[in-house]
């Protein structure tokens, strides 16, 4: 060896890493119940694919056995009738909702989760509606926890959908054409204007925000708006809507459902609303009392489990 080169090695530091510095500890090996979560993780998803082929070829089943009964094979429209529908009337369907997601770094893992399920309950609530209308989702930040959960569902990408990454609602929509709505607000949401555009905030915080989407909305100039809840029925508990419950409200509004008949149809049935009953409107009230409570009982054994977290209404 080169005396030159081995003199250069006696002088040269030695390489430092985690395991040779001084003053560190070993990291501590993972439990045995961390290492069977780990594996569990792994297995579900390997298998997430074949689940949800498997899934895929039962709904075929059931739809042709519904074919071969005379049965109506489907709940709502495709995504390419649902795109045929919008491009027709040159992608004005009345109702523009956004939702923002630009709350990635507020939220826990498991109210992450959360928040992407309920996204995807509101794309399934706006094909199946008879008019389904244009659905944004903004502010979702690139490779951000929101943007991860999203990789997490197949074919979200493919969902009929704006999706908008490391961009706001006030960067995608005029000001002038925006509400925010939410339950802070002096303003009671009357009735839908065309041509404006219904922000939703999709913050899943269990009340430890409060507050936090209306002065965000304030701070950029928008218009806010609350739902009219207690100008049209009484309920037993807090008016406390989740967010898709908010999007299936404002989709039966747009349809023509008058705000009463479309409340009590929409929110869950624990609540115990019941309309505002004045002489002209008592009979209306009871039939409405009696449609809430078998719609609620037919959306009992097919819905997910309410998550409450967002409110509109205090």
């Amino acid at each position: 060896m080169d005396t030159t080169e081995q003199a250069f090695k006696e002088v040269a530091p030695e390489m430092r890493t985690l395991n040779n510095c001084p003053g560190t500890t070993p990291g501590t090996p993972m439990s045995k119940n961390q290492l069977k979560k780990q594996r569990k993780l792994a297995e579900f998803a390997e298998l997430r694919k074949l689940r949800r082929e498997r899934e895929r070829e039962k709904k075929k089943q059931k739809r042709r056995e519904a074919k071969e009964l005379g049965l109506p094979v489907r709940t709502g429209p495709s995504r390419k009738e649902l795109k045929k529908r919008q491009v027709a009337e040159g992608g004005k369907s009345g109702l523009s909702v956004a939702i923002d997601l630009d709350y990635d770094d507020l939220m826990q893992e498991r109210d992450i989760v959360k928040c992407v399920k309920q996204c995807l309950r509101i794309y399934t609530i706006n094909r199946r509606s008879p008019q389904p209308g244009n659905l944004h989702f903004t502010g979702i930040r690139s490779n951000g926890q929101i943007h991860e959960s999203f990789k997490k569902n197949e074919g979200w990408e493919n969902w009929h959908v704006q999706y908008y990454f490391d961009r706001g609602h006030t960067d995608v929509f005029e000001k002038s054409q925006m509400v925010y709505l939410t339950c802070e607000s002096d303003r009671v949401l009357d009735k839908l204007q065309p041509g404006c555009t219904y922000v939703i905030g999709g913050l899943v915080d269990h009340n430890h925000f409060k507050g936090l989407c209306h002065s965000r909305a304030t701070a950029a100039g928008l218009t806010t708006a609350r739902l009219p809840l207690s100008e049209h029925v009484d309920m037993k508990t807090r008016a406390v809507l989740s967010t898709y419950h908010v999007f299936e409200l404002l989709t039966k509004v747009a349809a023509g459902q008058d705000w009463t008949a479309a409340i009590l149809d929409t929110i869950p049935m624990r609540k115990g609303a019941k309309a505002k009953i004045t002489d002209k409107k008592e009979g209306l009230g009871q039939d409405l009392e009696l449609n809430h409570n078998l719609e609620q009982q037919d959306k009992k054994q097919e819905a997910e489990s309410e998550i409450e977290c967002y409110s509109l209404d205090s």
